[in-house]
């Protein structure tokens, strides 16, 4: 180990060179050696279609690994269901407002016929969440909604969403007390055949046999659709899915499986939910980007048409084993998008339009009621583009539906495009091809042909009279040969529901109160007046799902979902009050589709129920039809109002850490918040918004805090002063401490901690029997001046009438606001705005209006009003003198092209985004906690206490949070303390050992010239690799644990890369005069740092084809030579030790940042924390130390341990890196707690001679391995 310790100096010399030409002058000739064979290679090649016959736990993870991290919502077991209420909140129709009635009296006396099938509609992958559980394989929507950027509108996912997989039964016990008959949902391929074939998941079928066994126990009827476009995503690598006609098969083969267990249960099935998403969503997957797409169809029309040839025969296929071979009781078709076009005018050019809609949207997939084929519009169209049938296949598709079903949402003009129908048709790159033809919402005169819907699905508005004309087409004109018809789906998206900052108006969706009336009656009226057959309706959907493209940001269904609590509610169409019935039934149970226009019957509005459910004895949450939701929006909130039963605290959660307001598909960061300092970074450990499908929400105020302020008469507060302890009035209020706590303190924290649980009503009852609000109608008031962008109003509130440029300064917009008066609100009277609301103890009145004008600044910029953000950061921000790097970084600003910019250069996700709710509660810290109690008080204070459990704990040595039933304390025993294993792949001195970052590998390095790679499973050696021709001093893995780099000492003085599958050596760097001595991989893996103590490549990048890339330089134009370095977990900064100093680099720019200098020691090792921000420095004599990476700063040392002459390499260790650990020259391990007092915990002996290194294993904490000069390989477990 010696050599280690110090450089010799090298004595070079120089070889002869040989001449490279033969003697006779001839050109050389070179023969490949014997046993070598030869092949070319391209990296950039699409993936080969291939036949799968791996159907193991490791593949199905190699496909969840495309999908990357998945989250898990509150609820992860089967939930039984609670009793459902007698009678759901009902409106008053005496006194407010009655439900959308019918504009046809002639229907009154009017039935559906008998036999008639209604219910609701859903689809897996849009309620049920649980997206990895219980077997499960990925879909490519799995895919979709997680890797390519912006996908998803408000980058939602299908992980959780209503959690309806977990939920089904409260979920049929609501729909049965709702009157509801039938339920149409889908089932789910992928959890069926998580590979799309081979083994089916057991978990699947015992699910969905409870699924259909409980909705039999509910007296509910399934229709079940098999394939709502969750396509596994294994068969997209197999051989890319719907573009090849190996589904078919697959498909069948599913099809089958779930039709033979069910069809007794089943009466209708659809095999395809509207194979026209081949189009509109299928053909623009990004095949070949972020998944492969090995018959190389990468999308576009191509796949367009090959997806609906195959989906056509996939379905034909089945219908007919089901009827020929099969013998099902029941009813077999597919569900067909299609929406009715009339033509714009009368010219022959909008009428061919209009047939041209139709041929390309249902005419595509209309073959079962014709000859089979497809139109001849599209023949000759398409041409080659369009995939041809045989007879054979012609035959099977004839005939295979029972009865048509249609979803039709909306209506169309269609207009003849510009150039006319023959230049498009004969231009393949024509913008309009194929289809060539135009289609509008507006009606001739220009005027909208119906209500729009939701912003957010842009298609959609209300055109009640257009469903009427559809059903007669379809079955007059387009397919005479239907026997019946089915609206399968119909549904609309009530505008901005998911912008609404409380349940109440959620509920009042009158909108889509009007659309399901109106639809309903032109349904009843196609029957009874045009004679159609119309056999059945489904509404979409049965409550609010995940909406494709739109995520959750657009909410169509009946039942209000809290995608937090996943609590659902009734809306107002979904809820007809019935005076003799306990259960009453949905707009759709009765034969009487009409809702009468009477102020005699009340109609649906939304009142919580007088007693609302006791919560089930369970650890699960339980979904009930009352709701009371306090979870945090990212949206400016408007005027607030408080109600006895519904207020702001009924505040919705609009996504579930996204942000979903903005149209355009932008990523956030999850920390929205301008990151010009850390003045709004921390936050509790435990926010109580919950749950929210792979991305974490940043707490902010919760509702309450303006539920139980707004308007509350009976808080005692005058001139900007508060009195603590005052009582509501008639409230008789106990004065005696809580168990030594003050009683107001801990009532008020309670009042907060029930509303931020999300017991509204809880909160509420607290208040009025305790007699303690929460806060006064000032601080109310400032809450909604800060979070409605009022920053006059702001200012004044807090700081009093006088203070500060008396008003705010420069105005918003225009003169005086954009969109609202910015003037200031006389809302408080001016008794209360003397003096501000007062302020926490050390507060700096200064840097809290900087806050404020900062944010003012910053929406005046993102509004693009340079001229007042000027004004803003001359008059209003320079003057308080704040920090001159922050007013520098703030200027910089005024220069960015648009308000996306602004956002991405600051950090900051704008006026509607999370900022104000930030800034909020960054003011909140320095205001009086006896006036507004810090946020999430309770749990602050919960976290205080794990964290001194944890801290306490010797041994601690777990990543789960403590539970609060008992004190916490990890047993001696578990802790990894005895050697189980010994690994004897070396014969000398071992200097070096690391886990993969997966944990599924250990490499170690020794003086023996070789380094061995062991698989932990068993810890069998897999590869020793030879070819070093010195010891092995270091070792590092690359991101993706594919490659590893290894360093030599001298003689040889170089480092090789390796293929750790293969055991070869791509690549040999040995440019090298003097040793290497460390190497890491940058976070791309596509580079190397190695570090050297030769003078001229001390420390440089390098790619992996071995040539340099940039050599690091000091500010002192000083040698460098390396003893160790580390490149943080983000990437941003490159930490180098010398001999004794420390260079810090940021890793991007590759500037040298700071220097720290080491006197009468010298460096050996470093590592770095995965936050980033601490290094692990070992030094001589017997030190370690750790420190702040950017400010050099010693948080804490640790010592016991024996380094005097030799290199001895410490890490950290334990879940959440809870320990130190480092060898010694005593042959000892030391372990020391890293938690700010540095305790040590253990000596265990360890090895003969030196210990060398330690390797805490990644996954498991409960394992690390050592290495020693004895030779050997140690493995550590509990006892």
């Amino acid at each position: 180990m010696a050599h280690l310790k110090s450089v010799l100096s090298l004595a070079l010399s120089l070889a002869s060179l040989g001449s490279a030409q033969s003697a006779n002058g001839s050109v050389p000739t070179f023969t490949l050696p014997a046993g070598y064979s030869t092949a070319s290679f391209n990296a950039s090649a699409q993936a080969t279609a291939f036949t799968r016959t791996d159907f193991s736990d490791h593949e199905l993870n190699e496909l969840w690994n495309m999908v990357g991290p998945v989250a898990t919502g509150p609820v992860t077991t089967t939930v039984e269901p609670t009793p459902e209420p007698s009678s759901y909140p009902q409106p008053d129709a005496d006194r407010f407002h009655a439900l959308v009635g019918s504009n046809y009296p002639e229907l009154k006396e009017l039935k559906l016929p008998k036999g008639f099938k209604w219910g609701v509609s859903s689809s897996s992958y849009q309620i049920e969440g649980a997206a990895k559980d219980e077997g499960k394989g990925p879909s490519i929507w799995d895919l979709l909604s997680h890797r390519p950027p912006n996908t998803v509108l408000d980058n939602s996912t299908g992980d959780v969403v209503a959690s309806h997989y977990w939920l089904y039964k409260q979920d049929f016990a609501r729909l049965k007390g709702l009157g509801m008959p039938a339920f149409s949902p889908s089932f789910s391929w992928p959890r069926f055949f998580p590979f799309g074939h081979g083994p089916v998941n057991e978990a699947a079928v015992k699910h969905y046999d409870d699924v259909i066994s409980e909705m039999h126990a509910n007296g509910i009827a399934p229709a079940v659709t098999l394939f709502h476009w969750d396509t596994p995503l294994a068969l997209f690598s197999e051989y890319g899915a719907w573009t090849d006609r190996r589904i078919v098969d697959h498909f069948f083969n599913y099809a089958k499986f779930v039709i033979s267990r069910y069809d007794a249960y089943v009466d209708e099935w659809f095999t395809i939910n509207e194979p026209q998403y081949c189009n509109w969503q299928y053909a623009s997957y990004p095949a070949g980007e972020y998944y492969p797409a090995p018959n190389g169809v990468t999308g576009g029309d191509e796949a367009r048409f090959l997806c609906g040839h195959h989906t056509l025969l996939a379905h034909a296929k089945v219908a007919k084993w089901y009827h020929n071979e099969f013998k099902g009781h029941g009813r077999i078709t597919f569900k067909n998008s299609g929406n009715y076009f009339e033509a714009n005018s009368t010219s022959p050019g909008d009428e061919e339009a209009r047939q041209r809609n139709f041929d390309f949207s249902i005419g595509w997939f209309g073959g079962p009621w014709t000859d089979g084929d497809y139109p001849q519009t599209l023949k000759d169209t398409l041409g080659d583009l369009l995939p041809e049938f045989t007879q054979e296949e012609k035959d099977l598709i004839k005939g295979s539906c029972d009865f048509y079903a249609i979803d039709p949402y909306t209506s169309y003009m269609a207009y003849e495009i510009d150039g006319g129908v023959e230049a498009c048709a004969s231009n393949r790159s024509h913008p309009g091809f194929p289809d060539c033809a135009g289609s509008r919402s507006i009606s001739p005169n220009g005027f909208p042909i119906g209500p729009a819907a939701d912003p957010g699905v842009g298609w959609l508005y209300s055109a009640p009279s257009g469903v009427r004309k559809f059903l007669k087409h379809i079955t007059t004109e387009l397919f005479p040969s239907v026997p019946d018809i089915v609206v399968t789906e119909f549904g609309f998206a009530e505008p901005w529901e998911g912008n609404w900052q409380n349940l109440a108006p959620a509920l009042w969706d009158l909108r889509r109160a009007d659309y399901l009336q109106n639809y309903l009656d032109q349904i009843l009226l196609s029957i009874h007046e045009d004679k159609v057959n119309v056999t059945g309706a489904w509404g979409w959907a049965i409550f609010d799902n995940f909406e494709w493209y739109q995520g959750s940001s657009v909410r169509f269904g009946l039942q209000y979902v809290n995608y937090t609590s996943l609590e659902r509610t009734p809306k107002a169409t979904f809820v007809l009050a019935d005076e003799t019935a306990p259960n009453v039934p949905s707009p759709y149970a009765s034969d009487h589709p009409t809702i009468p226009n009477s102020p005699a019957s009340p109609s649906p509005v939304f009142s919580a129920p007088e007693h609302p459910h006791e919560p089930a004895a369970t650890t699960s949450v339980e979904p009930t039809t009352t709701t009371a939701d306090t979870t945090t929006t990212k949206r400016r909130r408007g005027a607030q109002e408080s109600d006895d039963e519904l207020s702001e605290s009924s505040e919705l959660p609009l996504e579930r850490g996204r942000s979903s307001h903005h149209t355009k598909k932008r990523r956030r960061r999850t920390d929205g918040t301008m990151r010009l300092d850390s003045d709004a970074s921390k936050r509790s450990h435990s926010p109580t918004n919950g749950y929210s499908n792979g991305a974490s929400r940043s707490p902010g105020p919760r509702s309450t805090l303006g539920k139980f302020a707004n308007g509350d008469a009976h808080k005692s507060e005058s001139n900007g002063s508060y009195t603590n302890g005052s009582s509501v009035a008639g409230v008789k209020s106990l004065s005696s401490p809580f168990f030594g706590h003050d009683r107001e303190e801990v009532t008020r924290i309670l009042i907060q901690s029930l509303s931020d649980l999300g017991y509204s009503d809880a909160a509420g009852a607290l208040v009025k029997e305790s007699g303690y609000t929460l806060e006064g109608p000032t601080v109310a008031a400032f809450r909604t001046a800060v979070l409605s962008g009022d920053w006059a109003e702001a200012e004044e509130l807090l700081f009093g009438t006088n203070s500060y440029d008396n008003g705010g300064g420069i105005p918003l917009g225009n003169p005086s606001g954009y969109d609202k008066s910015w003037g200031k609100s006389r809302s408080i009277a001016q008794s209360h705005r003397a003096q501000g609301l007062p302020l926490a103890e050390g507060a700096n009145r200064d840097e809290m209006l900087f806050w404020l004008k900062q944010q003012k600044y910053l929406e005046l910029l993102e509004a693009r009003d340079l001229g007042k953000a000027l004004m803003v950061l001359r008059q209003e921000l320079t003057p308080l003198h704040q920090d001159v790097g922050r007013l520098h970084t703030l200027s910089s600003l005024m220069m960015c092209p648009s308000a996306d910019d602004l956002k991405t250069q600051a950090g900051w996700d704008g006026a509607e985004g999370d900022s104000r709710n930030l800034l909020l509660s960054e003011l909140s810290k320095s205001i009086s906690p006896s006036v507004m109690i810090p946020e999430h008080r309770l749990a602050a204070l919960l976290d205080e206490v794990k964290d001194g459990w944890i801290s306490n704990c010797v041994y601690h040595n777990t990543a789960e949070s403590p539970s609060l039933y008992v004190d916490h304390i990890c047993d001696r025993d578990d802790f990894p303390r005895k050697p189980v294993l010994e690994l004897k792949g070396h014969h000398d001195e071992v200097w070096y050992l690391k886990y993969s970052h997966d944990g599924r590998k250990l490499a170690s390095t020794s003086k023996d010239k070789t380094v061995v790679i062991y698989d932990t499973t068993n810890y069998k050696r897999l590869h020793q690799l030879d070819d070093h021709d010195s010891g092995v001093t270091h070792l590092a893995w690359s991101p993706d644990d594919t490659k590893i780099i290894t360093c030599c000492a001298q003689q040889e003085n170089s480092a090789r890369i390796w293929d750790v599958e293969t055991g070869t050596c791509l690549r040999l760097i040995n440019d090298f005069t003097y040793p290497c001595t460390t190497a890491t991989w940058a976070p791309s893996g596509t580079h190397v740092v190695i570090g050297s103590q030769d003078t001229k490549y001390g420390c440089c990048v390098w790619d992996l084809d071995g040539q340099l890339v940039h050599a690091f330089t000091s500010h002192h134009n000083d040698n460098i030579r390396v003893n160790d370095l580390a490149i943080s977990p983000d990437g941003s900064r490159l930490v180098v030790l010398l001999e004794n100093q420390i260079q810090v680099y940021d890793f991007l720019t590759k500037e040298e940042l700071c220097e720290w200098h080491f006197e009468d020691v010298k460096l050996t090792s470093v590592a770095i924390s995965a936050d980033s921000t601490h290094m692990l420095v070992s030094m001589n004599k017997n030190k370690i130390r750790l420190i702040e990476i950017d400010t050099g700063r010693e948080v804490q040392g640790f010592e016991g341990h024996v380094q005097e002459n030799f290199i001895i390499r410490s890490s950290f260790g334990g879940a959440a890196e809870s320990f130190v650990v480092s060898g010694s020259e005593d042959g000892r391990l030391y372990i020391w707690r890293n938690n700010g007092n540095g305790m040590l915990v253990e000596t265990l002996d360890a090895h003969e001679g030196c210990v060398n290194a330690v390797a805490w294993h990644p996954t498991d904490p409960r394992c690390f391995a050592s290495a020693g000069d004895d030779g050997r390989v140690r493995i550590w477990r509990p006892r």
